[in-house]
């Protein structure tokens, strides 16, 4: 949307000014620092949602039987942005993700290889 936005907590140097993201998108490590934004995102149903990794080492998961940190509505699939059981798996810096959400509720979602350092993020879907 051509805005900036400043982002706190910043890991390195270097510019700290994020783009705006579009209505349906979610930036992944922006400014290399351990966070999705925006978060939390409201979409409609049947919305598709891009993340759009901003640097490297980091994926997406929404598998509640692997972190206790996510969660998903009642009927929802789990997703994520690796195959399989590659939970470390990471989607290179420039890449996205996409996946589209027809079950409304709200969904936790994390990066695997930092969800200790707090890298969680809330997707609200309503109808």
């Amino acid at each position: 949307m051509g805005g900036l936005a400043t982002v706190a907590g910043c890991v390195g140097g270097g510019d700290t000014s994020t783009p705006e993201p579009d209505d349906d998108e979610v930036l992944v490590g922006p400014n290399r620092n351990y966070s999705f934004y925006p978060d939390p995102l409201t979409v409609s149903t049947g919305t598709t949602v891009t993340w759009t990794f901003q640097s490297t080492n980091h994926n997406v998961s929404c598998k509640p039987g692997n972190w206790n940190s996510a969660s998903l509505p009642d009927g929802a699939e789990p997703f994520a942005s690796y195959e399989g059981t590659n939970s470390f798996e990471t989607v290179p810096a420039g890449e996205t993700y996409e996946r589209t959400f027809e079950v409304p509720g709200t969904y936790e979602y994390v990066c695997v290889p930092h969800v200790n350092s707090g890298m969680v993020a809330t997707l609200v879907v309503e109808e």
